[in-house]
């Protein structure tokens, strides 16, 4: 694994070279050997990783020269630093001035001493005679394969039919009676489809019915006749007999597969033949002879002489697939099921089959690299790539791979990873890099992708981008990295100090119990000892911390890539010397919410790529000429400030990617200046938020500007999410370039009169529209027609729609929808609505999920009856009954909450039309103090009930003991509930009991052991007034799996609880 980090030394040794530094320090020679060396020891790194474990000297050898690298990256570092610090200042680049720099940081002297040290490290590398492992070895080795004769996907054959046919049709008409075995070649180029072509035959089923027998030998280039006898009599007999008949002569081996063949009509595909020895060939053909007249052998190879040699009819010369059968066949792969669903990139995939030359391989191959990217750039970085072999790109990327994959053990188990934080991390510690085409976050990207598809990390919680690694891949990275990685090797903790082991040590987590490269000290380490003990991190993570100032000695860390200050609600500003990190390329201060600037000097930071600001919701404003970063491709918030060179037109030349949010919009001068930040130009970025500030009374100029700074700041076609929030604007612009948007926000627009034609968005599956206070519709009449035709569809792909303090919103459409309009909201599953008092709601066939606060809500509720969950909330306004019928058409409720609800709000019959409710949950209901009997009675199927925040409830019904089902039961915040039904001890399936904050009880019945005996969780965290016990219940919990008490309790009956816990665990507050 040392090779990929090598290869970053060697590509900036050739950067500086090619800039002649050698010849400003006076060592052009030196360097150049320097890199000479490194290549002839890179060439034999695996085979001295892969016998490491066996040999402790070349052990020691890769020790010795992991530690030589770091030196050679850190004089490399240093002087690649001082070169770029006088490019991006305008400098020339003088003999004067440079090799001031340089003999000031003695890099002459040092690059020989380190040369001196490889020159020895090489010298003693002949001492183990290492094999070099060079380009066409690792080709041909990446593609030896052995073929079958099944046809792995019989439908993505494409334009291959009329040849087999043709070959159908010699092998059953034209040599059936044929006297001599016949033997048909198929030639030509590797991955053109002879060995498809040739399953395709053998597959026929005019050939099975034609044929005695039918057998397959994969040959490659291993002509041993031994071997292909034995593979042939396994074949003919399909069980393995030549390897149980424990034959070992040649003779007897030809002479059973004689005796298989003779007399018999076969045929035998011999795939992918390289043999040109003709006496081999006589050989073999001597032992095949024996069949009977029509015998015959079909050869593929990409050679003519073989062709020649062997072939007894005309070579069948396979031609390349047809531009259609080609893209046919790159579509399928390419695409899967979404075939039509992205046409810009099947724009892209047809210019890369072009490039395939009819070549189904390379087709098939590039369809499957692409067939899990839908990034644009990814298509056309194949596209415009000019090195398309892919055997070879695999075999260079895996080094790179293994090491990025043995980084992840740094981190200990169970950690979850975010997708981004470890790219960057990879960038950090150079394990990744631009390929020229590619920028080195979509290389990571790569990368990541590669981990993913081979199954070495586990998606938490369905999130794309959230993952952790199971105990034994984690076990397996830990060894590689203590093997392969550079910087991994322990290091005893008491011996940390010394300055070898400081300067080795390349990442650091201040206050974790672990340090990367190594990470073997058991002490934590702070803020102050990390500056003054290891200033040549490559990342430094203290997020999380209490730190109020970062200290001003940051600028020691000269080769930092990678500082990490994430969640540190204390830290307010940042010292200028962060600017001197000439080398930082991710600095990450997301959710500092106290941080207040940033340091004027950061448009210096020329190397900033990614720069982590979400969730700094004190920052006032930009430093100036933050535009000049132009290396940034992530730039989470930008706040407009009040001077020309911190306005919003400083994004002008930033190629941004990720999400970006504008804050403080109103404080735009002119809205051309918003026009000339080019947002519609950024499509990288994905997710865009505006927001203006708080201006409760907004002049008629404040609501001009903002509609035209909102139409000025124009939106492109590859925008997934927008947020807008605080514009004092009256209209909206129509937004005709987001096709392709996802989710929308619109918040707090007291003026909004009316929005732009959102039932367009085919794509739109979140719609979130709050405090929209003068809104009255959501679509209007006008934008329902197209000249005479009414649209079909309106909100074709819309999931989830959530309305919140819209008082004049009175519906959805301005115009009722009839029979004219085919369907509206087709996909809506989930609606929420909170204070829309006016609102009057269409019939949704598809809703799922309802949650609401208004009466009219309630009234509607006989349109839904596909609901599964319902959550209504009881104002002081809403005192209607929830009509009987109405609950008795939501038959497939399952999911029930009711919020501020009395006896009034439900009828007399109760809950009884729910049969297939399971989960009841009684929210804040002030003013109830009893649940009436019949709410519970007929809940058969109910498992889960919450009783929270009731704070009149003095006692449960009886009717709780009708709950046969009921598996977990949750009782809290019931000030004035006295004591427990009995009945509550005859609840056959409860397993979870939670109970917490009952002020009036202080102890449990006795009865309690009933539920304790079978039961698995008792969790009675929050329950602070509990001081006592049964002792039958403690000393009964056998089956308890989980068992939480409350700091109520005093230390003896927490002992009690402890000690009596059968084999479960008590959790002590």
């Amino acid at each position: 694994m040392a090779e990929a980090f090598l290869q970053v030394l060697l590509d900036k040794l050739s950067s500086l070279i090619q800039k002649e530094i050698g010849f400003f320090m006076g060592g052009d020679d030196e360097m150049k050997t320097l890199s000479e060396k490194l290549t002839t020891i890179q060439v034999v790194l695996e085979d001295a990783e892969d016998k490491q474990l066996e040999s402790k000297p070349i052990r020691n050898w890769l020790s010795k020269l992991k530690d030589l690298a770091y030196e050679i990256e850190d004089v490399l570092d240093e002087c690649a630093t001082e070169v770029s610090k006088l490019e991006h200042q305008n400098s020339i680049l003088n003999f004067r001035i440079l090799k001031k720099l340089l003999n000031r940081l003695k890099i002459g002297s040092r690059m020989r001493e380190v040369t001196d040290k490889l020159n020895a490290l090489a010298a003693e590398r002949d001492l183990f005679h290492l094999h070099t492992w060079d380009k066409e070895r690792q080709s041909k080795a990446a593609t030896t394969r052995e073929t079958g004769s099944i046809l792995n996907e019989p439908g993505l054959v494409y334009g291959r039919n009329e040849e087999k046919e043709k070959i159908v049709d010699i092998l059953v008409n034209c040599v059936r009676d044929s006297q001599q075995l016949s033997v048909l070649p198929i030639l030509g180029i590797g991955g053109i489809g002879k060995t498809t072509l040739a399953q395709l035959v053998y597959n026929d089923p005019r050939l099975t019915e034609h044929f005695e027998k039918k057998l397959w030998v994969c040959v490659s280039d291993n002509f041993d006749i031994k071997t292909l006898v034995e593979a042939m009599i396994e074949s003919a007999t399909k069980d393995g007999s030549a390897s149980n008949l424990q034959l070992k002569t040649l003779d007897a081996l030809q002479h059973h597969l004689w005796e298989l063949l003779n007399q018999k009509k076969y045929l035998l595909i011999l795939d992918d033949v390289w043999n040109e020895d003709q006496e081999k060939w006589a050989m073999l053909k001597s032992v095949l002879a024996c069949g009977s007249r029509g015998a015959s052998i079909v050869v593929t190879t990409r050679m003519k002489k073989v062709a020649d040699i062997m072939g007894t009819l005309t070579t069948h010369q396979l031609t390349e697939l047809s531009e259609e059968h080609c893209w046919s066949l790159f579509r399928q792969r390419a695409f899967g099921q979404e075939v039509g669903k992205h046409p810009n990139l099947e724009s892209i995939g047809k210019e890369i089959v072009k490039k395939c030359g009819g070549v189904p391989l390379a087709a098939k191959a590039l369809g499957g690299l692409l067939r899990f990217k839908r990034e644009e750039k990814a298509w056309v970085y194949v596209k415009e790539s000019e090195t398309w072999n892919l055997p070879q790109e695999e075999a260079r990327i895996l080094p790179v791979l293994r090491q990025c994959f043995a980084y992840c053990a740094v981190y200990p188990k169970d950690h979850v990873f975010e997708k981004e934080e470890l790219i960057y991390c990879w960038m950090a510690h150079g394990y990744i890099s631009s390929n020229g085409i590619m920028d080195v976050e979509d290389v990571g990207n790569e990368i990541w992708n590669e981990l993913v598809l081979r199954s070495l990390f586990q998606d938490v919680n369905n999130r794309e981008t959230t993952f952790k690694m199971h105990d034994l891949v984690h076990d397996l990275a830990q060894s590689i990295m203590e093997n392969k990685v550079p910087g991994a090797e322990e290091v005893e903790s008491s011996d940390h100090r010394s300055a070898l082991n400081r300067n080795k040590i390349r990442q650091v987590n201040v206050g974790d119990r672990y340090v990367a490269f190594p990470r073997s000290f058991e002490k934590e380490v702070d803020i102050s000892y990390t500056l003054k003990n290891f200033n040549r991190l490559r990342m430094l993570d203290a997020s999380w911390t209490e730190m109020e100032d970062l200290p001003s000695e940051i600028d020691k860390l000269k080769h930092l890539r990678y500082l990490k200050l994430s969640f540190c609600s204390h830290l307010h500003t940042l010292p200028d010397t962060v600017c001197r990190l000439w080398h930082l390329k991710i600095l990450d201060l997301s959710s500092c919410d106290q941080l207040v600037e940033l340091p004027k000097s950061m448009r210096y930071m020329k190397n900033l790529r990614h720069l982590l600001l979400e969730g700094c919701e004190s920052l006032s404003e930009m430093p100036p000429k933050i535009g000049e970063l132009t290396s940034l491709k992530t730039l989470s918030l930008f706040v407009v400030g009040h001077e020309i060179d911190n306005q919003v037109g400083e994004l002008q030349c930033l190629n941004l990617g990720g999400s970006l949010e504008i804050r403080h919009l109103e404080r735009v001068k002119n809205h051309l200046d918003a026009k000339k930040a080019n947002i519609g130009e950024k499509w990288n970025l994905r997710a865009l938020a505006l927001s203006w500030g708080d201006e409760i009374n907004a002049s008629e100029q404040r609501q001009e500007m903002d509609e035209k700074v909102l139409e000025a700041l124009e939106l492109h076609p590859h925008l997934e999410k927008l947020y807008i929030s605080g514009c004092k604007g009256r209209c909206f612009p129509p937004w005709k370039r987001i096709e392709n948007i996802i989710r929308i926000h619109i918040e707090d627009c007291p003026n909004c009169l009316r929005l732009p034609p959102l039932g367009d968005l085919r794509h739109l599956k979140f719609l979130r529209l709050r405090n929209l206070v003068a809104l009255e519709y959501v679509m209007e009449n006008e934008v329902l027609q197209v000249g005479d035709q009414v649209k079909a569809i309106l909100f074709p792909s819309l999931v989830q729609l959530e309305l919140y303090s819209l008082p004049n919103l009175k519906g959805l459409l301005l115009k009722e929808v009839g029979e004219e309009v085919g369907d509206i909201f087709p996909q809506l599953q989930k609606l929420e609505i909170e204070d829309c008092p006016m609102l009057i709601l269409p019939a949704l066939s598809s809703l799922k999920e309802l949650t609401g606060s208004c009466k009219n809500l309630i009234n509607s509720l006989n349109k839904y009856v596909n609901l599964t969950s319902l959550d209504v909330k009881f104002d002081d306004d809403t005192r209607t009954c929830i009509p009987n019928e109405t609950l008795e058409n939501l038959s497939n409720l399952k999911k029930l909450k009711l919020s501020h609800a009395d006896e009034h709000n439900l009828p007399i019959e109760g809950l009884q039309g729910l049969k297939s409710l399971k989960d009841l949950r009684i929210h804040n209901c002030d003013t109830l103090t009893c649940i009436p009997d019949g709410w519970l009675r007929h809940l058969t199927a109910l498992e889960k009930m919450a009783i929270y925040a009731c704070e009149e409830l003095v006692e449960l019904p009886e009717g709780i003991k009708f709950l046969h089902s009921l598996k977990h039961l949750q009782l809290f915040v019931l000030p004035k509930m006295v004591s427990f039904p009995k009945v509550m001890q005859h609840l056959p399936s409860l397993q979870h009991l939670e109970l917490g904050r009952l002020d009036q009880l202080t102890s449990v019945p006795d009865w309690l052991d009933n539920f304790v005996s079978s039961s698995e969780v008792l969790d009675m965290g929050l329950w602070t007034r509990l001081t006592s016990l049964p002792t039958t219940s403690i000393q009964g919990m056998t089956n308890l799996r989980e068992l939480t008490i409350g700091p109520g309790m005093d230390s003896e009956l927490r002992r009690r609880c402890e000690k009596g816990n059968g084999e479960g665990q008590a959790h002590v507050l």
